[in-house]
Formats: C-alpha cells, structure tokens, sequence
C-alpha cells in the first residue's frame, strides 16, 4: 500500500499548488502528474507481487490492465503536452529552450514508442516473421519501460527546480513531492531489475544413498 500512497501523495501535492483551472498553464503540471505519476506508475505496479492491488488474478487480465492504464496515461500526456504547447504560442514564446522541456520533448516521445512496442508485445503475431522470441520482447518492453519511467522522473525533478513550481511550493512541499518522487522511482526500478534480471541459482549437491555411492565419494576425498 506504500505505493500506492506514495502516488497518490506525488499527484495530489503536484494538484494541490497547480490548482486546475486557475489558468491554461495549471492543466499541464495537473495532467502531466496524472498521467506519469499515478496512472503510469499504477499500470507498472500492476504485475508487482508485493504492490499490486490484483495480485492473485490472472497474468492475461494483468496485461489487459496495464494497457488500458498506459493508454488512459498517454491521453492525459497528450492533453498536458497540447496544453504547454498552445499556451507558449498564446504569449509567443518559444518551445523547448529549457532543459525541463527538452526531456520532457525526449521522454513523451519515448513513451509513444514505448507503447507501440507493448502493442507489437500483446499482438506479436503481427511481427512473426521477425523471429524474436516472446521472452526477449517481454524483456525489451520492461527495459525500455524502466528507461521511460527513469525519464519521467529526471523530467519531473526537472520541473522541480523551475521558477514556477519555486513561486508556488513551499519548502515542505518541495521536499514532499521530490521524496514521494523518489520512492515511486525506486520502487519501479526494484520492480523490474528483479523480475527480469538473471537470478543466481545455487545448485545443491545430490544427497547420497548407497552405501557403494558411499565408498566412491570416499575415493573421490581421497
């Protein structure tokens, strides 16, 4: 459930000194939150065995959730990302001169791809005739996934020293939404370094029965 608190915290902190609807630029912070720290971040959790809210149910209906998530998700960045635009052309400034608007530029790109390829993970019949194993794309969808979010997250810390979020946040709430931010970063990576990186086994020796197993193992000491 920490997590879960945690993206809640992060969305309702970001909101909360937005205010939505005070002003065209109030829609981007509040989308962005939206869309990258709660429902990204809860389409990821989904296949968590330790935060997922639907542990037990079937892996299938697991997938069929997450990209409903990360489609409702990509909604939400598409508005926030309309919403910066337009209003940059409305006070006639230009676009992506600051470092906060060029990850932001690389990371929703990157979550477009991102989610083509989790279409081409769910209908792999479509690219057969390219000959990659289901496991190696399974593996390939989660790393690039773990990169978006790590993105998202530089992006969001970003916005977190820009003048806007400076003149609106207090010290509490900085430090508020730059911890909840780390602990959603963390638990993701954790999250997918251990369910796709190779695990270690130790093999246990073979326990011995015979008493002939016996005298050949002594030999063998000898």
């Amino acid at each position: 459930m920490v997590a879960h608190f945690a993206a809640l915290a992060f969305t309702g902190c970001i909101i909360y000194v937005a205010w939505p609807g005070s002003s065209l630029f109030s829609w981007h912070p509040t989308l962005m939150a939206i869309a990258m720290g709660l429902l990204m971040f809860e389409a990821i959790t989904v296949f968590s065995p330790s935060s997922s809210l639907i542990v037990s149910w079937q892996r299938s209906t697991k997938a069929n959730i997450h990209g409903f998530m990360i489609a409702a998700s990509m909604c939400a960045a598409i508005a926030g990302f309309i919403v910066i635009y337009y209003n940059k052309e409305l006070n006639n400034k230009e676009h992506f001169t600051t470092w906060h608007g060029t990850m932001g530029l690389i990371t929703f790109v990157w979550a477009c791809v991102q989610c083509t390829g989790g279409v081409l993970l769910k209908y792999n019949w479509l690219i057969s005739s390219w000959k990659i194993r289901l496991a190696d794309m399974k593996l390939y969808h989660a790393t690039a996934g773990l990169c978006a979010f790590t993105f998202v997250s530089i992006t969001i810390v970003l916005a977190l020293f820009s003048d806007w979020f400076n003149s609106v946040a207090t010290g509490t709430t900085w430090w508020g939404a730059f911890a909840t931010l780390g602990c959603l970063s963390l638990m993701v990576m954790q999250q997918i370094t251990t369910a796709y990186l190779p695990q270690s086994r130790i093999i246990k020796p073979k326990p011995i029965t015979s008493k002939q197993d016996k005298r050949k193992e002594r030999k063998k000491q000898k």
